[in-house]
């Protein structure tokens, strides 16, 4: 199967570290990766709740699949295929880096990038769901983006988007083709702004 033209692996990951370890650290995890690929890593600051561990975003284009690359760092699948977050056992195993206490982690794999992101303003149009929530036309904010994982071939995968409409406390799936983008975006999360960000050109 050929590969698919867009391909992220994303990670989350949270260190037993003080926030001016973060260029050093950002640097580490970044050259541990670029053997894999294109990796950017950005250091998020300390924790919001515990300000003794620092956060670290990481998103990698990896030079094969998504699974190969997972499965090349040592992370396994659960039995739905979702890959589980990595905890440090009292074993004291490592992931990336000695200081890596947990990791959160996801792929995307596709013909082409979600066509919209976390925080776009949308317009609704017609469509099934549309009409059945009388939101024909109206506005909303991109939350999260996904496709259907039980379509096993990435290029014949579709995006879909949860929509949180205008004046509703609930969000609403809707296919990229029944979205219009506006131009517009808003702030859809609390994380501060990137401190440090190391990348590298990997393979």
């Amino acid at each position: 199967m050929p590969l698919a033209p867009h391909r992220l692996v994303w990670m989350n990951l949270r260190l037993e570290a003080p926030t001016e370890e973060g260029p050093r650290l950002t640097r580490a995890v970044a050259d541990a990766l670029a053997p894999l690929g294109r990796v950017t890593v950005t250091s998020r600051g300390p924790h919001w709740r515990t300000p003794s561990l620092l956060l670290l975003d990481v998103e990698l284009t990896p030079s094969a699949s998504t699974t190969h690359c997972l499965l090349a760092l040592g992370l396994r699948p659960d039995e739905h295929g979702d890959w589980p977050r990595w905890e440090r056992t009292a074993r004291g195993d490592v992931f990336l880096h000695p200081a890596v206490r947990g990791a959160e982690v996801g792929e995307e794999e596709a013909a082409t990038a979600p066509p919209f992101a976390n925080g776009d303003v949308v317009t609704i149009l017609d469509g099934p769901t549309a009409r059945e929530q009388a939101l024909v036309g109206a506005r909303g904010v991109v939350h999260n983006s996904f496709y259907a994982t039980d379509q096993p071939d990435p290029l014949l995968r579709h995006w879909y988007h949860q929509v949180m409409p205008d004046g509703r406390e609930q969000l609403e799936p809707f296919r990229s083709a029944e979205l219009r983008a506006t131009g517009h975006r808003v702030a859809v999360d609390e994380e501060p702004a990137a401190e440090h960000v190391a990348t590298a050109g990997g393979v």
